[in-house]
């Protein structure tokens, strides 16, 4: 049993470090999506209160 959840456990340690630090690729392709996001979801805003004020303004 000891065994079968060390190498669960050393699995996990090489995995996570991995994780940690993304490669530059991963990176580059990101930072577009998060602009993106960004302007999609600042479009919304503005749009909703838009739609507020001609509605209830």
């Amino acid at each position: 049993m000891k065994k079968s959840f060390s190498s669960i456990i050393n699995k996990d340690k090489n995995t996570s470090l991995s994780k940690k630090f993304p490669k530059k690729e991963d990176n580059e392709k990101s930072k577009p999506l998060i602009i993106f996001g960004t302007i999609v979801s600042l479009s919304s805003i503005f749009l909703l209160l838009y739609t507020i004020n001609n509605k209830f303004g």
